[in-house]
């Protein structure tokens, strides 16, 4: 156990030749390994590990300078974080501060603990912030007058065989990271070229610094591990120490430089249990090949050591393992920390992890004091002419010719002490330029950090804006301070100079200007910029009070902090104004935000009701007054040729009369024109009766469609009541005492609100004549909403389709990408889609099917008036011609 091995911790550390310190430590089982019911299969007792293999039951066992078990906390030699930073980190620390290197990583499989253990989180904090933390704490303990400490540091990954810089602020604008280059000094060693280091002056500073950098590591979720680092982390502490010191009366620095490494390294991983594919499965081959590296070189050291022989090390194979040459057989005090899982399903990658820790125990680095090389010399010069003056005055009446000699040699000392003199003092000018750079280079990034919402040093008496957000871990992690006068909001651009600067297609270019006069804060909007203060939008100046919620753009979430404020309050009445208020977190926030635009909501239902039912009424209307126009028409017609045929029968009979004596030819004639007569009486009444038929059928289809929205106005009616129901439950809720309410109905649909805003939006900034609205489909049989669609009207040429909420998420998505990068070439693809149906809207396609109908039947009718019409005309003429013939 760690306290059996404590006593003799110290004693490995200081000794000049030192070797890897070596711990490993064992985690509790995951989530995963619990649902799986896995058994440990890891034993510890001091500093032996014992693997016990479940298949053939053999027994493993190995030696560490550290053995941590961290399985259960119940148990007498559990190791806390706290215990394995005081073993593991503090020894190093103590030896930077002598003016060694000093290097700490974690090695292991994915979802070992490794990040856990290097970083930590929330009360846990891992070995990097307290080292930091202890570092500026003995630095305060020390006199500052006699030696002075500076501090830089800078923090990159390895990420798929490339150097990304993690403390560079990058814009949300989609620009990738610069690959940097690793290059090696022939003294200094290895080296990134164009890395960023910060000078630091507090432990806040590296803090704020640390969550950037965290912020911007390649991580990624597996089967093995939800949060698995996907690249390898190098966190650089860079510590001088200027001491003075007097020798022979006069003043001079002595100057120690200290390199601090703390490396999380990604997780080692097998493809087939990570079940990684595509851009995942290539970064583990990119992360499985470093660490392949890595142990070639570690066995390479083991040999070399064991054998006492030059051995050639394979550093140059990977950027890792170049990285970490001085690390690993080097100039630095080197501790590993293995990490391993007990279940029995990783016994393999557990067993590979403790061979490499074995062979890692026996490297050997050479460390040493890393003195400024011109102090040393100085020393030593001062020394030695101290030195030859003790031997001048021994023998200044003995050797004229060796006085002589000893006088040259003081001499030309002298003329080199100076000349290293002006170069100290050359380089101490460079070192101060360098410094007035870096500071001036610091206040710009901290400049830029602060409109993305990254405070390094908070005012407690300013007000601020703290963040809110759907996940936990990700809100009231950004501070926005509010300065004296006006600070500006917009949206964030490469040239914008807003003092907060937020991204998203609904954020304005100028969005709102926050005043702060005096402690008195308010908010006021810039043109058409929604901005909601407790879920209500505001169109004048408001004033903002502590606690109030801030919403912009209406996917930006804020909580509004005025300490000053809060002080006056509880001065007045002990804080008991803020007792009752409970946390405003961002549930509250959007249940607040639902209950304030109930009346919205309700409008815009109100709205569609009655759009719908005006657009059936005259759809109606007009398709009455087609119908009635067409039968007035036909009747008419059919009337006047009745009246026409009744005029030549009478015509006809009062010339039988006259020619009573007219042959049998034309009584035989008379006889078939009334058989005509009968015949068109017959097709007349058939095409009343058709005509009455068609007359039925249309006022059925008409029935039917009014019919139709009526069900659809029963549906917007019953949605409507299903609201006004939750928003009464909420009411009721809140007013029982309870603290969190979830509307997930409405809140999908003031998302889908929000989403349909932002897609008009875009069209109307790239001038596209398409609106986008919401659509509920009704079932026939219940008359309910059965599922939400949006509708797409193009209103330039009269067209109208319908996307699912999928489809219509991935457009947006690519309404975005296109307004970001404003390309109108790609407008066509995403605003028409070749795969819809476009159509005519429905009012307009209902007439239009009546107008055809109707059509049809009139040209039918037509050819039987024709035909009618040649019938009776033909036996006329032909009476006429017996006539004139007989007289």
């Amino acid at each position: 156990t760690p306290s059996e091995s404590n006593s003799t911790g110290k004693d490995v550390f200081k000794v000049e030749n030192s070797k890897v310190i070596v711990a490993v430590r064992v985690r509790p089982f995951s989530n995963r390994e619990k649902n799986e019911n896995s058994l440990p299969v890891i034993s510890m007792s001091g500093s032996e590990t014992a693997v016990r293999n479940p298949a053939t039951n053999q027994v493993y066992s190995f030696s560490y300078d550290f053995s941590f078990w961290s399985f259960d906390e119940c148990h007498p030699n559990f190791a806390s974080q706290a215990m394995i930073y005081k073993t593991l980190a503090v020894p190093l620390l103590e030896r930077a501060f002598e003016g060694y290197n000093a290097c700490l990583f974690a090695y292991g499989q994915t979802g070992s603990g490794k990040s856990y253990t290097m970083m930590g989180f929330d009360e846990d904090r891992g070995i990097i912030p307290r080292l930091c933390e202890d570092l500026f704490t003995q630095i305060a303990q020390m006199d500052k007058q006699q030696v002075l400490y500076h501090l830089e540091m800078s923090f990159f990954e390895v990420y798929n065989e490339k150097i990304h810089d993690l403390l560079v602020f990058k814009a949300e604008s989609g620009q990738k990271k610069q690959p940097l280059r690793v290059r090696e000094h022939p003294v200094l060693g290895p080296y990134v070229e164009g890395l960023t280091v910060n000078v630091v002056s507090s432990y806040s500073d590296i803090q704020s610094w640390l969550e950037l950098g965290n912020k911007q590591r390649a991580t990624a979720a597996t089967v093995m591990n939800d949060r698995s680092s996907r690249s390898h982390s190098v966190f650089t502490l860079m510590m001088t120490q200027t001491k003075v010191e007097f020798v022979d009366e006069e003043q001079c620095d002595h100057r120690l430089t200290s390199h601090i490494n703390l490396i999380d390294l990604a997780g080692s991983e097998c493809c087939s249990k990570a079940q990684t594919t595509g851009e995942r499965l290539k970064e583990g081959v990119s992360i499985n090949k470093s660490l392949l590296t890595l142990g070639k070189v570690i066995s390479a050291l083991s040999k070399q050591s064991q054998n006492g022989k030059k051995t050639f090390i394979p550093y140059r194979e990977s950027v890792l393992t170049w990285l970490l040459k001085e690390s690993l057989g080097g100039n630095s005090q080197t501790a590993m920390i293995a990490t391993v899982s007990p279940a029995a399903s990783s016994t393999e990658e557990t067993l590979s992890t403790l061979r490499y820790a074995k062979q890692a125990c026996s490297i050997i680095n050479i460390a040493k004091v890393n003195e400024d090389v011109n102090a040393r010399l100085i020393r030593e010069f001062k020394a030695e002419i101290e030195k030859l003056k003790a031997a001048q005055r021994s023998a200044l009446n003995t050797d004229p010719e060796k006085y002589r000699h000893y006088l040259q040699e003081i001499t030309s000392l002298r003329i080199k002490l100076h000349q290293q003199e002006r170069d100290i003092a050359e380089m101490q000018r460079a070192w101060k330029e360098k410094f007035e750079q870096a500071e001036k280079r610091k206040l710009e990034d901290i400049k830029e950090l602060q409109k993305a919402g990254i405070a390094f040093k908070m005012d407690n008496h300013l007000p601020n804006l703290v963040n809110l957000n759907e996940d936990p871990q990700l809100s009231e992690v950004l501070l926005y301070m509010i300065k004296e006068g006006e600070t500006t909001v917009g949206r964030c651009t490469p040239n914008s100079k807003h003092d907060i600067q937020l991204s998203g297609v609904l954020i304005a270019d100028d969005h709102c200007v926050i005043k702060n006069t005096v402690g008195k804060v308010s908010i006021i909007p810039l043109r058409e910029a929604k901005t909601y203060v407790n879920g209500k939008c505001i169109l004048d100046p408001t004033v903002l009070h502590h606690g109030d919620r801030v919403i912009l753009g209406g996917d930006h979430y804020f909580r509004f902090n005025h300490p000053v404020e809060v002080q006056k309050v509880k001065r007045s009445s002990c804080g008991s104004m803020f007792l009752h208020d409970g946390l405003k977190d961002f549930e509250f926030a959007k249940n607040e935000l639902l209950i304030a635009q109930r009346t919205q909501l309700e409008s815009e239902i109100e709205e569609a009701r009655l759009k719908a039912k005006e657009e059936m009424m005259q759809s109606v209307q007009i398709a009455k007054e087609m119908v009635q126009q067409e039968l007035t028409s036909q009747k008419e017609a059919y009337e006047s040729k009745i009246k026409s045929l009744e005029a030549e029968v009478r015509e006809e009979s009062r010339k039988k009369q006259i020619q009573e004596l007219n042959n049998q030819k034309a009584a035989t004639k008379i006889q078939e024109l009334e058989k005509t007569k009968q015949n068109l009486e017959l097709e007349l009444h058939f095409n009343k009766k058709r005509l009455e038929m068609e007359t039925l059928a249309t006022k059925q289809a008409l029935e039917d469609h009014t019919i139709h929205h009526a069900k659809i106005l029963e549906a917007l009616e019953a949605e409507k009541q299903k609201i006004a129901e939750e928003i009464h439950n909420l009411q009721k809720n809140r007013g029982n005492g309870n603290k969190t309410t979830t509307i997930p109905l409405n809140w999908n649909s003031l998302k889908l609100s929000v989403m349909i805003k932002e897609a008009n939006t875009i069209s109307n900034k790239l001038g596209k004549n398409t609106v986008f609205y919401r659509h509920d489909k009704i079932d026939n049989k219940t008359g309910t909403v059965s599922s939400v669609q949006v509708q797409v009207r193009n209103i330039k040429l009269g067209i109208t389709t319908f996307w699912s909420l999928e489809k219509f998420a991935c457009k947006l998505a690519a309404m975005k990408e296109l307004y970001e990068s404003n390309d109108s070439n790609k407008a066509a693809d995403i605003f028409y889609d070749p795969a819809d149906e476009w159509e005519p809207d429905l009012s307009d396609a209902s007439v239009s099917s009546l107008s055809r109908r109707r059509s049809r039947s009139f040209m039918k009718n037509k050819r039987i008036s024709g035909c009618l019409s040649e019938i009776k005309l033909q036996p006329i003429q032909n009476i006429q011609t017996s006539h004139v013939s007989g007289t």
